[in-house]
């Protein structure tokens, strides 16, 4: 199955039987069910789903996108050095522009097909290309702390902000006592190497 077999609709389409997807993680589902309507309405983010042709009420696998920002500043001079390692020294920023891939999920029924290394590729293409209406540097994703996924986003091209858990709580200024333990870790994939070769060897 590839994604070019499905229907791709935005959250808000009538008929879409959003309550039945089951990616497998409650959190997800949670936000897919009962929050991505009002995300959307209230402009921080946009959901899309892709469908079977045939029942374009079953939802195979849906995203929300979300605009972002890497803050620089707020880096170590390391950090700041990796992250912006393809960018014009002339050209550097105090914030790089960034989408944020806020939720991914593939229902449990369409495991195995491969599709969410297809989604990453799907949004990294749609938002480096001619029509995308802003600019947008960087893929982020905000993966939650596990061997497995950590290891599925690496093998898709994107790589940890940082090494460690209390560089990444320094820079989200992040409190244990008032927010409990961090559980996701942030990545990231330079896009223009999309649309051009490495500046670097």
């Amino acid at each position: 199955m590839i994604l070019d077999d499905l229907d791709f609709l935005p959250q808000g389409t009538p008929g879409l039987n959003i309550q039945a997807f089951d990616c497998g993680r409650k959190s997800v589902n949670d936000f897919f069910h009962n929050e991505a309507q009002d995300y959307q309405d209230e402009l921080f983010g946009k959901t899309y789903y892709w469908v079977l042709p045939d029942n374009p009420s079953e939802i195979v696998a849906g995203f929300t996108v979300a605009n972002a920002s890497i803050f620089t500043k707020r880096l170590p001079n390391a950090r700041q050095k990796k992250i912006g390692r393809e960018v014009h020294h002339e050209k550097g920023l105090i914030n790089y522009p960034s989408i944020l891939l806020a939720q991914l999920g593939v229902d449990l029924k369409y495991k195995g097909f491969h599709l969410g290394p297809q989604i990453i590729d799907f949004v990294m293409d749609w938002f480096t290309s001619p029509d995308n209406k802003s600019g947008c540097r960087h893929l982020i994703v905000d993966a939650y702390d596990e061997p497995h996924l950590l290891d599925f986003y690496q093998r898709n091209g994107l790589n940890l902000f940082f090494s460690s858990l209390e560089q990444e709580m320094q820079y989200r200024n992040w409190d244990v006592e008032k927010d409990g333990p961090l559980e996701t870790r942030l990545m990231f994939r330079d896009m223009i190497l999309l649309k051009r070769p490495s500046l670097r060897k």
